[in-house]
């Protein structure tokens, strides 16, 4: 039987099919752009299931009506070709047909399985390991890479076991691993991808910034998700040295534009605006520009953790009846979860949103309330750490605004804890210390916000000083640089 480059059987398959199959592996895991050709191939396969099935599991990572529907005509093509399909194509089969018909847990299941009995099917993997993401299971998101790791010497795989190990807050291994993956290749985005999560995490900044802008050439030919999504990640680092201006303009020029009708997009697009809100920043008419292709996707569903993204973006556009129409809809999404995923839905997803909601409108003590029941199984949302942050700070300004004081203090206190370096947090506790009387750990609270802000300023200075064609303020390969 004809095998492909991993050496996993293929049924039914031509030179034209494996090379096809080679080809997507390697452009998905290295997060590229060209993905036309093997969509043209998988069109013209008459024989080979694993090309329509292939093509099926692309579709189903965009999380649109359109791609949903794409992905059941191609599962229907690979289902007639089946007939002599290897036990790991129909494996391949149960996946898919489950995720279309809704079944998450059983689709994450057959993927697993496959990665369990099959390590050297890659595809498989980033599969399972996205099933794990979206509902938060970073111990499964682990487990998946640690499989692969076993049974494979690659870059690739080094940059997904690494990706586990940073959600299940291994960061030393998670970054060491990582690196690794940059020494093999330096282009490797998810790699760069995994470092970033692992600075962030411990709030180490200008190394983030440094290390991301030393790598930023090689994301020209990502696909969208993956060159806003790393852009994204440097303008967290950006914001918390407050150098908000900076982050505001990778909005525009990097983190918002590329394909504007991708959820991946929106959602970066979502979270960067709320965070520089949050900081204080006008963001302009940026909500009203965004909102425009959010609500074709008030009833979509696909993901909560994008939905609840949309709703944000919704409400702080001043989109009322859509913000209602949608927030009614997840109450009835709710109503229909299955055993395993209601607490997603009816746990997280609804009183989150009406908090989202309730806070973008200004309602501080009712977004206060309603997040807080949302926050204990904010994890079952799915997306990472990083990105579920965003959550956790909205849920604190609300404590805050709403003179919840000894709960905002303890958030606080819990992210000086993890990340000291941030001026801004410093800063919040400094005011939560003067409006509950201790003087003496405002004062101290504020001296370290403003040697941390002179040390930031001093860097940021220091390098324009030292890099052509920067001023001070301006970051090297952000702005000041050709689109």
């Amino acid at each position: 039987m004809v095998r492909d480059g991993q050496g996993l059987e293929l049924s039914d398959a031509g030179e034209g099919a494996v090379a096809a199959l080679d080809f997507v592996r390697q452009e998905w895991l290295a997060f590229g752009n060209r993905f036309a050709p093997f969509i043209e191939a998988a069109d013209k396969e008459e024989k080979c299931p694993m090309l329509p099935l292939v093509a099926a599991g692309l579709m189903l990572t965009m999380y649109s009506q359109e791609s949903h529907a794409a992905a059941a005509r191609y599962c229907a093509r690979a289902k007639a070709m089946a007939a002599g399909a290897t036990p790991r194509e129909q494996a391949w089969l149960i996946g898919i047909e489950s995720w279309i018909a809704g079944d998450l847990d059983r689709s994450a299941q057959a993927f697993e399985g496959i990665v369990a009995q099959w390590p050297r099917d890659l595809l498989a993997a980033k599969l399972a390991q996205i099933h794990a993401f979206n509902r938060g299971d970073a111990e499964a998101l682990l487990r998946i890479g640690a499989e692969i790791a076993a049974a494979n010497d690659d870059r690739f795989v080094l940059a997904m076991h690494a990706f586990g190990l940073e959600e299940c807050n291994r960061l030393d291994e998670a970054e060491a691993l990582a690196r690794r993956a940059v020494a093999i290749d330096r282009r490797d985005p998810w790699a760069h991808h995994a470092i970033a999560h692992c600075l962030e995490a411990r709030g180490r900044m200008l190394e983030g910034v440094a290390f991301l802008e030393s790598v930023a050439d090689t994301w020209e030919g990502c696909n969208s998700f993956m060159y806003t999504h790393n852009w994204w990640h440097l303008a967290l680092f950006l914001i918390d040295l407050d150098r908000t201006d900076e982050a505001l303009a990778l909005y525009d020029r990097r983190v918002w534009g590329v394909w504007k009708e991708f959820c991946e997009d929106q959602a970066n697009a979502v979270s960067l605006l709320a965070r520089l809100e949050l900081r204080g920043v006008d963001v302009g008419s940026r909500w009203a520009e965004l909102a425009t292709y959010l609500k074709p996707r008030l009833h979509e569903h696909y993901s909560a953790f994008h939905d609840v993204h949309y709703l944000y973006g919704l409400a702080r556009a001043g989109e009322a009846s859509a913000v209602t129409e949608m927030l009614a809809s997840l109450e009835d999404r709710a109503e229909r979860a299955k055993p395993f995923e209601r607490e997603t839905w009816a746990g997280c997803t609804v009183p989150l949103a009406h908090g989202l909601a309730a806070h973008a409108k200004g309602d501080s003590a009712e977004a206060a309330r309603l997040l807080g029941q949302a926050m204990p199984h904010l994890r079952t949302l799915g997306g990472s750490i990083a990105q579920r942050a965003l959550f956790g700070a909205i849920h604190l300004d609300a404590l805050t605004r709403s003179g919840w004081n000894d709960a905002a203090l303890a958030l606080l206190q819990a992210d000086e804890r993890e990340r000291p370096t941030v001026a801004a947090t410093k800063r919040a506790l400094a005011e939560l210390y003067k409006r509950v009387g201790r003087t003496e750990q405002a004062l101290a609270a504020e001296y370290q916000a403003e040697q941390l802000a002179r040390r930031y300023r001093a860097t940021a200075t220091a390098t324009a000083r030292t890099t052509p064609g920067t001023t001070p303020g301006t970051t090297p390969g952000t702005i000041g640089e050709t689109a």
